[in-house]
């Protein structure tokens, strides 16, 4: 048994890696053990991750997971996975040679929080655990909420998470955490960022819904908004990300993208037509602002936080003008 030096730091983190590749099973403990991390097992399918997760004493701390595999490959696995109690936040990389947009989509979209393409370098697999690792131990994980299951009637401005915080809001196919919506845009390749448009939708008076209204109200104000933006874009390459604030962030990586001047009354149109309804029964009336979209910085080191302080910033003119315009209006009658 190999002894630890005094001053060796050993990572605490417990690892499932699961690849149908006997290389690759044999590579990745022995590799990670040179990084500090010492405690990974190994599947060689997803059915027998998942014999292994039912079994174990302890939920794991992160999950490896490759994409083609033989009986189940690794987005079906990793939906299993996220619909176990245990492994709701638990962070999962995937690894594999694809390096698609449409595949990349289709494991963020399945709850994957990061994409590692094979062949990778020890030292970013390392720095991708590190990060993870700092997820897993975040004390204000977003808040996990569907409002389809929620009590009705709660106290109107008494909330168990703030305003500005990225609740996630199940149920809506297409949104994943802020997280891993900035690890899709980084994954993507120069080609793939001249066909990509990044976006964001502001809930118009959130703060009024967040002082005002039932928890229950206020998220089922973000699943519809977000239902509708999914609705409306109707195209498979979308993903989108609440970010808190009301704010609605998106990405879109097709050829044909939609067409962004119709959006917001064609996004307004198909709220109205859900007719929501608050806890007493009452007819919800939500608007959004749709900022204009961009294309994502090239600067990879600098591309998500830059490309979505953008898409927000642009977000926010829209609200502002569209809330002048109704002011004037106000004082013209």
């Amino acid at each position: 048994m190999k002894r630890q030096k005094p001053n060796e730091k050993v990572e605490k983190m417990r690892i499932l890696a699961v690849d149908d590749n006997p290389f690759i099973l044999d590579f990745l403990p022995a590799i990670l053990q040179k990084t500090d991390f010492r405690d990974v097992s190994v599947a060689a399918s997803g059915p027998q991750a998942l014999d292994i997760l039912a079994e174990a004493e302890a939920p794991f701390d992160c999950l490896l997971l490759d994409i083609e595999m033989p009986e189940m490959d690794g987005i079906t696995l990793c939906r299993r996975i996220r619909s176990l109690d245990a492994y709701h936040d638990t962070p999962i990389l995937m690894l594999t040679l694809k390096s698609d947009p449409v595949s990349i989509e289709q494991a963020f979209a399945a709850g994957a929080n990061d994409y590692l393409t094979k062949p990778f370098e020890i030292k970013e697999m390392a720095t991708r655990l590190r990060v993870a690792k700092r997820m897993t131990e975040t004390s204000d994980k977003a808040p996990r909420l569907n409002p389809n299951t929620m009590t009705r009637n709660g106290l109107p401005g008494i909330h168990k998470f703030g305003l500005e915080d990225p609740v996630y809001v199940l149920g809506v196919n297409q949104l994943v955490l802020p997280f891993s919506l900035g690890n899709y845009l980084s994954q993507l390749s120069r080609s793939n960022l001249k066909i990509c448009q990044a976006f964001a939708v502001k809930i118009d008076e959130i703060d009024a819904l967040y002082r005002n209204g039932t928890s229950r109200e206020f998220v089922s104000a973000i699943a519809a908004a977000a239902q509708a933006i999914a609705e409306v874009v109707d195209r498979t390459q979308l993903l989108m990300a609440y970010a808190g604030d009301g704010t609605i962030l998106g990405i879109v990586t097709e050829e044909h993208p939609p067409v962004w001047h119709e959006l917001e009354d064609r996004l307004q149109s198909a709220l109205d037509d859900m007719d929501l309804r608050d806890d007493d029964g009452r007819q919800m009336k939500v608007t959004l602002s749709v900022g204009r979209p961009v294309h994502p910085s090239a600067n990879k080191t600098q591309r998500v936080k830059f490309t979505f302080d953008r898409v927000v910033r642009l977000a926010e003119a829209r609200q502002a003008t569209k809330f002048k315009a109704n002011e004037n209006e106000v004082r013209s009658l």
